[in-house]
């Protein structure tokens, strides 16, 4: 019979790829593990890794015995929310993927609000690319996703979308600054940093560059947002955000916005999913309430 024992030393040999690996991170000998995996292969009458130089890669058994393990982790995972849910929100945690647009002032000031209500509410939070954000809810990684124009899909369930037309950002008193809105063409002489293209944003300026036939100057590309403001808040250089990814720096007056003529705004949103098929423990059905009712107030 397969052993629930066994089968961790298998998950634990193919995520770290050796067994002398595996072995420290489970604080046992890598002979004990060994023996476990070989106990598993003949079990299955058939060899679960090709060894190599590379290190201990599945086979195609392997993966199939990873993908069980997964699925039976999944499981597990959902029958612990709904235990926990017999709690009535004494107990639980919500796991959410997010871009970085959210973490600046909109999605602290709401976990802040939450905690006073339900402390005992733990959270994981992922922060990623909108692409990353509907993948992770799509494959129930997370129960609630918050990405910046998710592509319609049919595992996913759009739950809200807020408008959030993408504003062009420089430094106070900056030339551009003065203006009530830039058009691309105005950016010739600009330079520009931007997101990088796991971000929505991405897509769309070098859209609108293309439409007018601007060729942009990017002097930088990053993966962090706060990274950009910083950049532009003490340079000359500008970008391109949504409000909510620089309302803090602007209240503070250290960013200021224009508006952009030909940023096409009505696909400039920022947007709540769940997964299609599957029905969202307590917690994270609680949040989601409190998260949708924040929404409509932007």
């Amino acid at each position: 019979m397969i052993q629930a024992q066994s089968i961790a030393y298998f998950v634990d040999v193919v995520r770290y790829g050796s067994l002398r690996r595996a072995a420290e991170i489970s604080l046992v000998s890598p002979s004990a593990i060994s023996r476990q995996i070989a106990n598993l292969e003949e079990e299955l009458g058939l060899p679960l890794f090709d060894r190599s130089s590379r290190g201990m890669v599945p086979t195609e058994a392997g993966r199939l015995l990873m993908e069980f393990a997964e699925e039976s982790e999944l499981r597990i995972r959902r029958l612990r929310s709904e235990v926990d849910d017999l709690h009535t929100l004494k107990r639980g945690v919500v796991r959410m993927a997010v871009v970085e647009a959210v973490t600046s002032e909109f999605l602290p000031r709401l976990l802040a609000d939450f905690a006073k209500l339900y402390p005992q509410i733990k959270f994981e939070i992922d922060i990623c690319g909108s692409h990353e954000v509907a993948n992770r809810v799509g494959a129930n990684v997370v129960e609630i996703g918050i990405g910046f124009n998710v592509l319609s899909r049919d595992d996913l369930t759009l739950q809200s979308r807020i408008q959030q037309p993408l504003k062009l950002i420089c430094r106070v008193g900056h030339p551009l600054a003065s203006r009530s809105s830039v058009s691309m063409t105005d950016l010739l002489e600009s330079e520009v940093a931007l997101p990088n293209r796991t971000f929505g944003i991405h897509y769309l300026v070098g859209r609108a560059a293309t439409k007018s036939k601007v060729k942009l100057r990017v002097a930088y590309v990053s993966d962090s947002l706060e990274l950009i403001k910083m950049i532009v808040s003490s340079t000359d250089v500008v970008s391109f955000m949504p409000p909510l990814t620089f309302a803090r720096e602007e209240k503070l007056k250290l960013l200021q916005s224009v508006s952009v003529s030909d940023i096409d705004s009505e696909r400039s949103s920022l947007d709540i999913v769940t997964a299609s098929d599957r029905k969202l423990p307590v917690a994270a059905r609680t949040f989601l309430t409190k998260l949708l009712a924040h929404a409509r107030l932007r």
